[in-house]
């Protein structure tokens, strides 16, 4: 027999036998009318590109059993820049009120539009976020850090955002939340979960995490009647099979059987309308369900206040308060103490009010803290009273780095140890923002 005959007789031996497996396959199936033609018919092209995103966020799983005791890191990022000057205003002389007051018109809170921080002196709240300070002030799960900027972040969206995601670097590939999961090691299928549309820069890399546009979306598509059949038909079809498609669809039906124990979670909190609200709600169910969540993250959108800022930001500061104040109600003291909610934007707003009676882009930024595992509630890291003379090119200076801050939460609350790889090129100088307890 020639070479080329051995190969076409080896051809067809493994093509009967691949015959051979479908048709027990679809014996196997027979029992319930299913075949894999009927199957593939009934669920529809939209049904199979639906599940083929989803295995590409499902795409492993680890063997670590949530033991109910892991912390959480949520990173909210507020996009289009939030201006901190009125979120947390200086509001005696020596913070810079009497500066802000000849420069800054009607974007400087009056008394009465303002929360004195008990331990803070000097510094004002704005009373939007009153539903907030009422719930965790008091018991030390609220604090703020102004001035945060660092080298590299210019006045451009796109590159702040870009540069502070990647862990303050333009070259990486990777983002930060990435690298601090292969840090972390093995964990579970919903160990890193971003509500949205898209994987934030932060997520980007070779660490498994999933995207979810909402819970209710992360099932397997179909209508009821039909759903429980067509995902064990799924997982008969892929039985035996080699090679990633083998591994991920098991994973993903995993995934999904996961969720909808999530979904079946009551939420126990009364939530206001919107699509932020609507995030917080599902990572509440994740959470409370206990699967392991270790870093989630969701954007905020339409902080870009060039005209209009009293009323664009304070509309803005009303809603995203009211969705957070229920997130951490939902949660309970108790719950919430393994959750630490870092509220972040790309950098600050100029100083000096413009003709439309907005703020446009500079530095010196504002991150929240809420939840767990705060040092204390406080204004915390460094801070020069505003003049003329401490401004940096009309902008507040960049005194406390984005990194020290969220290098300090990673390494305390989530427990990873050397952040060389997480930020390169920075070291990280703690500020005493968190508590390893």
């Amino acid at each position: 027999m020639t070479p080329t005959n051995d190969l076409d007789t080896a051809l067809r031996l493994r093509a009967e036998q691949v015959r051979a497996d479908l048709c027990a396959q679809d014996a196997a199936w027979g029992t319930s009318g299913w075949t894999r033609r009927r199957f593939l018919a009934g669920i529809g092209m939209a049904g199979v590109a639906a599940l083929g995103s989803q295995l590409v966020t499902s795409r492993a799983a680890y063997a670590a059993v949530p033991s109910g005791t892991e912390r959480t890191l949520l990173v909210v990022f507020l996009r289009g820049a939030a201006d901190g000057l009125r979120i947390l205003a200086p509001n005696n002389s020596a913070l810079g009120l009497d500066f802000l007051k000849t420069v800054r018109g009607d974007l400087v809170p009056a008394d009465s539009d303002l929360i004195a921080l008990p331990g803070a002196t000097g510094w004002g709240l704005n009373k939007k976020l009153q539903p907030l300070f009422d719930a965790l002030w008091a018991s030390g799960e609220m604090a703020f850090v102004p001035a945060v900027s660092s080298p590299g972040v210019s006045r451009s969206h796109f590159q702040a955002q870009a540069f502070l995601e990647r862990g303050g670097t333009d070259r990486a590939t990777s983002g930060w939340l990435e690298r601090v999961l292969e840090l972390l090691g093995p964990g579970t299928t919903f160990r890193a979960v971003t509500e949205g549309w898209s994987t934030p820069d932060s997520l980007i890399g070779m660490q498994p995490s999933l995207t979810l546009g909402s819970l209710d979306d992360f099932q397997f598509p179909g209508w009821d009647g039909m759903r429980a059949q067509a995902q064990k038909a799924v997982l008969d079809l892929y039985r035996g099979v080699g090679g990633p498609l083998g591994t991920d669809v098991p994973v993903t039906i995993s995934a999904l059987g996961t969720a909808a124990q999530i979904r079946a979670t009551a939420n126990t909190a009364t939530y206001p309308g919107g699509s932020f609200s609507d995030a917080l709600k599902d990572f509440a169910k994740i959470l409370k369900a206990d699967v392991g969540l270790q870093v989630a993250t969701v954007d905020v959108g339409g902080w870009d206040t060039h005209t209009n800022e009293v009323n664009e930001l304070d509309g803005l500061l009303d809603d995203t308060a009211a969705a957070l104040r229920a997130f951490m109600d939902d949660l309970g003291p108790a719950r919430r103490s393994r959750v630490t909610v870092a509220v972040m934007t790309e950098f600050g707003r100029r100083v000096y009010m413009n003709d439309s009676a907005g703020a446009d882009h500079g530095h010196g930024g504002l991150i929240w803290l809420l939840g767990g595992g705060l040092a204390s509630s406080g204004v915390l890291g460094k801070w020069n009273g505003l003049s003329a003379a401490t401004l940096d090119n009309g902008d507040v200076a960049g005194l406390n780095s984005p990194f020290d801050v969220l290098g300090e939460l990673v390494q305390k609350r989530l427990g990873v140890g050397a952040l060389s790889t997480v930020f390169p090129g920075h070291t990280v100088a703690p500020i005493g923002v968190a508590t390893t307890a």
